[in-house]
């Protein structure tokens, strides 16, 4: 494989995503009674994020290894923007392929700069090439720049998983494979580091293969989804709202669970509703010179009540769960410079769903 052009990238992403398909791809292992993976055929188009999901065993992990040939395919083929992945030489085509995991696996005795760079130095790329990407990419993943002299043990887990992401994004591949890449991370981190993933690759657009075994999370991160049962079978593929109204088979049903009204809640966006004015709630909201949210304020007895403020590109789900959680019915929405957009209430997501999947709320704002 020759080094890639010496030009400076331009922007987060200068390499077009590239379509991959599967066509029937079968893994076998010797002596095994059933495949691993069994004629799995499914096409990911350009910048779409793709997850495979299913119950331990059911080949998730060995399908995702089989694109960067980890794992090689027994039968069938896999192609990567039209080629076969089996044309490929396995080193040269993993380092064209992006691949987070969940232990991260960072080299201990690196920089955090060094281990972005690793890829990059593999390919030959000159030092000042290098140190530019690395901070690029410490900027796109928002890690402060002093973190790339910084050794992984110095940083906390949620840190180490966006250094994990920077270092497969750090020559720009078509495609990134993503093993459970945020299952190690506690949950309150967990759901913060999805949600800045999401709003990254709507900046650079890769073709994404996510494994997961969290049927909530790969609704909330998948534009389509695979829905694997033991044995490496295929039941249901999909946009997630097909998969939640109209499951394929009584495996499927089961697996996205009874509650499929409020997994709903993570195909929306607090932006795709509409919200209400100040005027429409019982409480006077205190605004700055530049119109940011301080505190609510009773107009009867006067009293000031913090105030919560929801991103409008939060999902819709996330932003429910703050409501509840911070025992209020309201919250301000607020764009990118925490400027107010509107008002969210609990009664506006009970408009979206049956009064009864949301439960009861409290009366203070």
């Amino acid at each position: 494989m020759t080094a890639p052009d010496t030009a400076q990238s331009e922007g987060p992403s200068a390499t077009p995503a590239e379509p991959l398909e599967f066509r029937a791809a079968t893994k076998r292992y010797g002596g095994a009674t059933e495949p691993a993976v069994d004629a799995l055929s499914l096409e990911v188009p350009a910048g779409d994020i793709c997850v495979l999901v299913g119950p331990s065993g059911c080949g998730k992990t060995t399908a995702m290894r089989m694109v960067n040939r980890m794992i090689d395919i027994t039968e069938g083929d896999i192609l990567l923007g039209g080629r076969s992945v089996r044309d490929r030489e396995p080193a040269a085509l993993r380092r064209d392929i992006g691949y987070v995991i969940q232990q991260v696996g960072l080299f201990p005795h690196r920089t955090i700069a060094q281990n972005i760079a690793t890829v990059p130095e593999l390919l030959g790329w000159d030092r000042s090439r290098r140190e530019e990407r690395v901070r690029e990419l410490l900027d796109l993943t928002g890690l402060e720049q002093e973190m790339g002299s910084r050794y992984p043990a110095q940083l906390s887990g949620g840190q180490r998983q966006r250094v994990g992401v920077a270092r497969a994004l750090a020559v720009d591949p078509p495609v990134m494979l993503m093993d459970e890449p945020f299952g190690a991370i506690d949950p309150i981190n967990r759901e913060r580091l999805q949600n800045e993933f999401l709003r990254l690759q709507e900046r650079v657009r890769k073709t994404i293969v996510f494994v997961t075994h969290d049927i909530d999370e790969a609704i909330k991160m998948g534009d389509r989804i695979a829905i694997l049962q033991r044995g490496g079978k295929l039941q249901q593929y999909g946009a997630p709202e097909e998969l939640l109204m109209h499951p394929a088979n009584d495996f499927v049903r089961d697996f996205v669970g009874a509650d499929r009204a409020l997994k709903r809640l993570a195909l929306m966006r607090v932006r795709d509703v509409n919200l209400w004015t100040p005027d429409e709630v019982p409480f006077e909201l205190e605004l700055d010179a530049d119109r940011r949210p301080q505190a609510w304020r009773d107009p009867q007895g006067g009293q000031s009540t913090p105030v919560l403020t929801v991103d409008r590109d939060d999902i819709l789900r996330d932003a429910l769960s703050d409501l509840l959680l911070s025992e209020t019915q309201y919250g301000a929405v607020v764009d990118e410079s925490g400027r107010l957009t509107g008002i969210l209430s609990v009664e506006l997501i009970h408009d979206f769903l049956a009064p009864e999947a949301v439960g009861s709320t409290n009366e203070s704002p």
